[in-house]
């Protein structure tokens, strides 16, 4: 695998791609913790354009879990995932596998925030949404500003 196919699959997924679920909740509710999050179909995408037909996986169940085996251009790297609150067993593993060739690591690296939550609707509020889209636009920027210099 060369240099610039690990590059373009560590490029940061366009702001419309990343979306935020919750995680702990305060006592009483009304704060979140925010984890940034791609669909698998970004990650799809992703390997599609920079690696056309040369991407396969295959999936190998172990115990409550599953194991992902991603190869791209001949290499292969796995990761394990299991059923939580976020994802599938085989969402988790397969944005597992990915994040070892650089593919939505990134997303590790965006800050944790606590944010207002609404109990009710088990949603961000709008407030909260506009804080949290600020947050993946600057990022965005910054990423994209870094690999240009």
């Amino acid at each position: 695998m060369n240099q610039g196919t690990l590059t373009e699959l560590k490029k940061p997924f366009h702001p419309s791609q990343v979306t935020w679920k919750p995680g702990d909740l305060t006592w009483d509710k009304s704060k979140a913790v925010a984890h940034p999050h791609a669909d698998c179909l970004a990650y799809h995408n992703r390997l599609d354009e920079v690696c056309g037909m040369e991407w396969s996986v295959t999936y190998t169940p172990w115990d409550k879990r599953v194991v992902c085996h991603l190869t791209i251009n001949g290499v292969t790297r796995s990761s394990s995932g299991e059923d939580n609150e976020f994802d599938n067993a085989e969402a988790t593993a397969f944005k597992r596998a990915c994040a070892m060739f650089g593919l939505g690591r990134y997303l590790m690296a965006i800050p944790t925030v606590w944010v207002e939550y609404d109990a009710t609707t088990k949603q961000f509020t709008d407030k909260a949404k506009a804080k949290l889209e600020g947050i993946v636009v600057q990022h965005y920027r910054r990423t994209i500003e870094e690999a240009q210099s």
